[in-house]
């Protein structure tokens, strides 16, 4: 089975699974086995997808700046083109984002982003992940205040 979708994604949530769904996508299409083990080691709350306005999370443009050699910069942006000449065709996975401590940090989709920031589009699906009680109870009612973000 494919996982990697927003309708999969959706229909997992809508039963109240997505965690399930987040792991069985990290684990196969998604090809995230660290991010899959790590979100494991303690209790996670999710919150998504959700549609999110992307330019707000202020992450770096371009390449990560973990990466530092010139084959691996790249192979990022070689991957984000590809991601850009089938975006239309492609139910696009959320992004999952981890919040903490008013910080938000991209754990899987980084090139889709830097594609969708190249093509100019700010709205796409998320999945928020926090680790704290207090995180989750914020992002959930910046989502209800403000639907956009």
């Amino acid at each position: 089975m494919i996982y990697g979708n927003t309708k999969c994604a959706m229909e997992y949530a809508q039963r109240g699974a997505i965690d399930e769904w987040i792991q069985l996508f990290l684990r196969n299409d998604g090809d995230n086995m660290a991010l899959a083990d790590g979100l494991l080691q303690e209790k996670r709350y999710y919150i998504g997808p959700i549609r999110a306005d992307i330019s707000e999370f202020g992450i770096e443009e371009g390449a990560p700046s973990y990466l530092t050699k010139a084959n691996d910069i790249e192979w990022f942006f070689h991957k984000v083109d590809k991601i850009k000449e089938v975006y239309g065709e492609w139910d696009i996975p959320p992004l999952i984002v981890n919040y903490s401590n008013g910080k938000y940090e991209i754990n899987d989709g980084r090139h889709r982003n830097e594609a969708l920031r190249q093509m100019k589009i700010k709205h796409t699906p998320v999945i928020f992940w926090t680790s704290s009680e207090a995180d989750h109870h914020y992002i959930a009612n910046l989502m209800l205040q403000n639907p956009r973000i």
